[in-house]
């Protein structure tokens, strides 16, 4: 049962369609874009970042369990909050 306001309702839906179309999309998703189209230092870089050793930076995207994508993905975003930082003070 919802105890909240029909407007709550509609953004919690909205919330939860994003955090799918992220995490559970099976086409078009952004993370496995970025990690099979990554050169390999920057695989490496990233799979650094995210806890998983070298072998992964080897793998594909598809070839990760639930647990390392999720990883990825929360490397991924984590530099994009480091890099944003940045935004508009380096060329």
């Amino acid at each position: 049962m919802f105890l909240g306001t029909e407007q709550q309702r509609q953004t919690g839906l909205r919330h939860i369609a994003h955090l799918k179309k992220i995490y559970f999309a099976q086409t078009n998703n952004p993370a496995e874009v970025i990690f099979d189209q990554a050169g390999d230092k920057w695989k490496l870089t990233l799979c650094f970042h995210a806890g998983l050793k070298r072998h992964h930076s080897l793998m594909t995207y598809s070839q990760l369990n639930d647990e390392e994508k999720m990883k990825i993905t929360q490397a991924l975003l984590s530099l994009r909050h480091f890099t944003a930082i940045f935004k508009g003070e380096l060329y």
